[in-house]
This record gives structure tokens, sequence and C-alpha cells, in this order.
């Protein structure tokens, strides 16, 4: 259901010079939420553009339909720090550092520097570059360096 949700918010999201970062929905105290993550290519998502984009999508949610139950839509940015899940997150998230947890247990921090359908490339503190396929990876999560 996300992914129809994701198809039809996200060219709106575009045209108004946004970019959709992930759809999900969630069920929290008997209540379905359904969080919308902006990412902003010229800076920050603020205040005023999650208002903006929640007033132009919220409508259009509401005729589509693809909820059947009641629900609330949050929208806000992807935040500073958080897991890369999907494909499109690596890629959205290109030059970012990261933490890095392989399902062979090793883990190591590094500058995200490319990512595709398959795999990520990890720019090492070296400048050498990790490839590693989706498969391999336990958990990536981005770091703010306060």
């Amino acid at each position: 259901m996300t992914k129809k949700i994701e198809e039809k918010i996200g060219g709106v999201i575009e045209s108004l010079g946004y970019l959709l970062y992930d759809v999900s929905l969630v069920k929290e105290n008997e209540q379905h939420v359904l969080r919308v993550s902006l990412k902003n290519p010229n800076g920050a998502v603020s205040l005023d553009i999650c208002q903006q984009v929640s007033e132009i999508i919220s409508p259009l949610l509401d005729v589509c339909d693809f909820i059947q139950d009641a629900y609330i839509l949050e929208v806000s940015s992807m935040g500073l720090e958080r897991t890369l899940k999907t494909p499109k997150h690596f890629k959205l998230s290109l030059g970012e550092k990261v933490e890095v947890k392989l399902t062979n247990k090793e883990s190591f921090q590094a500058v995200l520097k490319d990512a595709n359908d398959l795999s990520a490339d990890f720019e090492l503190e070296d400048h050498a570059i990790k490839s590693v396929e989706y498969k391999d990876l336990k958990k990536v999560k981005t770091l703010f360096e306060w």
C-alpha cells in the first residue's frame, strides 16, 4: 500500500521542489499514522515546508482512499541520523558519513560515495573504496557530527 501512496504523491512533492524520502504506515496507540519523510535538496526541511506539503497531499490522499481506516498524516524531514533501508535511501544520502554494520559482524565508519540497486560504495578513512552488496549489510545509519 505504501508503494501506491509513494507513486501518487512522489511527483506532487517533486513538483514543489522537494524529494520524497520515505512513506510508512504504522499503528500507534490504536491509531494509524501515515508518515511522509522529505528531503529538501536546497537545505533544511522547515515546518513551513512540512505544512505546505501536508496541505497539498492530504486532499489527494483522501480522494485516492488508499487507507480505509482513519489515520493521522505526519509530514517531516528525513532526519539527521536515520537508518538506511532501501536503495532509494542510499541514493538520497550520498556524501553523508555513515556507520556500517555487516552481517559478518564487521563494522566501520565511512562516507557513502555511490549506490545502485544492488550495492553501495563507501569511502573509508584511508580513502579506499569498499563496495558492499545490500544483502551483506546488517545496518547502515547516517551520522551527524555535532
